[in-house]
């Protein structure tokens, strides 16, 4: 009989052995899975940070090209509008290079519409002749901002 105890002595070290080992191996891989996603996370924020802030800086030149188009219309002398209206397209170049098509199509919609409505002054109110494009623009921003797995109402923080 003490043979049969040194046996099952024997047999559960080398069960528990086993079982230890399987679960050092099984928390090292689920430990690199989520490190793994913890970096994905993080790149993803960053490059959201990213965006956002050329997206900002973007409306923020919309904005101030959109004062000196209103200025034009009123007949009033536009300084600085070439600078401005290139300040634009540089940014929106910086769109175009970080964001997805839907966006950069939006942006290029926008710029477009304002650099014209700059160069040549119409009858029509300027906000009249961007306002959809502006919003398609905002739309599209709010769309590629939203972090993924966040609900659609979701302003991504």
């Amino acid at each position: 009989m003490s043979i049969w105890v040194n046996v099952i002595t024997a047999a559960s070290g080398l069960v528990g052995a086993g079982v230890g080992i399987t679960g050092t191996l099984l928390s090292e891989r689920w430990r690199a899975r989520e490190s793994a996603e913890q970096e994905r996370t993080a790149a993803a924020r960053a490059l959201r940070e990213e965006r956002k802030d050329v997206l900002v800086r973007f409306f923020a030149s919309v904005r101030e090209l959109e004062r000196a188009a209103e200025r034009a219309h009123a007949g009033q002398e536009v300084a600085g509008a070439a600078e401005l209206t290139s300040r634009l397209w540089l940014l929106h170049v910086e769109v175009y290079l970080l964001c997805g098509e839907p966006v950069a199509d939006a942006v290029h919609d926008l710029t477009e519409r304002l650099t014209e409505a700059v160069r040549e002054p119409t009858g029509v109110p300027v906000h009249a002749r961007i306002s959809a494009a502006r919003r398609a623009a905002l739309e599209a921003a709010h769309g590629e901002l939203r972090l993924p797995g966040s609900a659609p109402g979701h302003r991504g923080g």
